[in-house]
């Protein structure tokens, strides 16, 4: 893959020399009324694009990022703000697990978000993201490169979501962005290769108290390797928790208003 805007040797002497905004692009249609069209690059880091670290994730304050939150702005952002995060390293706030009414949530910020930080697997129910961070914890990344993708790109060439009449009707599909990290990992005195991704859909839904749009973050997350790469305890895990003939019920959650 050449990045974007990178000029090669003998680029312009034979004429105009066109240099695309972005390189890489996905496309995709899904089978509930949407076709997506994403448009991205590779990024820079300090020594180029190969980066010799393992990826950066943030930590206790500095995670509470509503633009990789499950939890939006127009949601009441569970009360909180970037001065005054929850710390989501650290355990939930004692109002999650209280019953919330007009007294000690006049707003009702909180008790519109309180059931996905009541949920069994917070933090990660709140940053999806966190749990790449975590799972990286103990193992030895040489490099990594890193794509970002986006329907919705500052300057430049644009992708795009096409609903059909019934989507946009309904819950639309305004927007999704993408994070790849294609990393080398150092284990048992071999190099693999393995693939984390983030990617963040936004649906919006016309309904609120106010009678405003509420922005819906659906985010996905995952940790890939080749079959062969996968080590023996990992695939033992693989084989219990999603046997072919088991279906797996989801933990009871936390929050008050839904136990059992």
């Amino acid at each position: 893959m050449v990045p974007a805007k990178e000029l090669k040797p003998g680029a312009g002497q034979t004429g105009p020399y066109f240099i695309p905004d972005y390189s890489i692009s996905r496309s995709g249609v899904i089978p509930h009324g949407s076709t997506i069209t994403l448009l991205g690059d590779l990024t820079r880091g300090k020594s180029g694009y190969l980066i010799n670290t393992a990826p950066e994730f943030p930590e206790g304050n500095e995670a509470w990022e509503y633009d990789h939150l499950s939890i939006s702005k127009t949601m009441g952002g569970a009360g909180a703000s970037k001065k005054e995060p929850i710390n989501l390293d650290k355990a939930p706030p004692a109002w999650v697990f209280e019953k919330l009414n007009k007294d000690n949530d006049p707003q009702e910020n909180r008790i519109y978000t309180q059931r996905i930080l009541a949920h069994p697997l917070y933090p990660y129910s709140v940053r999806p993201d966190l749990r790449l961070r975590d799972s990286l914890k103990g193992e030895t990344i040489k490099n990594h490169v890193l794509i970002q993708m986006s329907s919705k790109n500052k300057t430049g060439a644009q992708g795009g979501i096409l609903n059909v009449p019934f989507v946009n009707r309904f819950v639309t599909t305004v927007e999704m962005n993408m994070r790849m990290w294609i990393e080398t990992v150092e284990e048992n005195g071999k190099e693999i290769l393995q693939l984390q991704y983030e990617q963040i859909i936004f649906f919006e839904f016309d309904f609120g108290d106010d009678g405003g749009t509420t922005s819906w973050p659906h985010i996905q997350v995952n940790t890939l390797r080749k079959i062969e790469d996968v080590s023996s305890e990992q695939r033992q895990l693989m084989e219990e928790q999603f046997p072919s003939s088991h279906k797996i019920e989801s933990p009871a959650s936390g929050c008050p208003y839904h136990k059992g």
